[in-house]
């Protein structure tokens, strides 16, 4: 899917080609098909969790060391609530990339820092990078937060009310 619309839109709002550091080179491209995932994403319960099951912890770790990811129910975050989070962050997004710079997780022109808006770090001058932006905001515990960043952009994080 991503592909595919990356390819219907990149001539039309870029050039011919994606620069040459977020292409993987032709020997380290998987070969063949995509294999089909082995199992549906996990999912955790944290109303289980919290219950103490040693069941509900079991799959927790499992997903945390064989997936990376996972996905919560049992939250009692209402639905409304999350759409609202979902519509912030497609809003921040749709801005332009210099307004969401004003956010961005390098500090002091050389640092960067976990939080903030920006892309994976660059460890090495022949890494291939993910195409993509992010944007981390730690939420626990409160006294490491950093919301420097955020100062010229504080209508997009603000505590949404439905």
């Amino acid at each position: 899917m991503c592909l595919r619309l990356c390819k219907s839109w990149w001539p039309a709002v870029c050039r011919s080609q994606p620069p040459g550091q977020y292409v993987v080179s032709e020997q380290d491209r998987p070969a063949g098909a995509v294999p089909e995932m082995p199992e549906p994403i996990p999912i955790v319960d944290l109303s289980r969790l919290s219950a103490g099951s040693a069941d509900e912890f079991a799959k927790l770790q499992s997903a945390m060391e064989n997936w990376s990811f996972f996905l919560v129910v049992g939250h009692r975050m209402e639905p409304s609530f999350l759409d609202g989070v979902m519509n912030v962050a497609r809003e921040f997004f749709k801005l332009p990339i210099e307004e969401r710079q004003k956010c961005s997780n390098v500090v002091n022109g050389e640092k960067v820092s976990m939080q903030g808006y920006g892309n994976n770090m660059v460890i090495a001058e022949d890494q291939v990078l993910d195409w993509g932006d992010k944007f981390n905001l730690l939420v626990e515990p409160e006294s490491e937060r950093i919301l420097q960043p955020l100062a010229n952009t504080t209508r997009f994080f603000q505590v949404p009310s439905f």
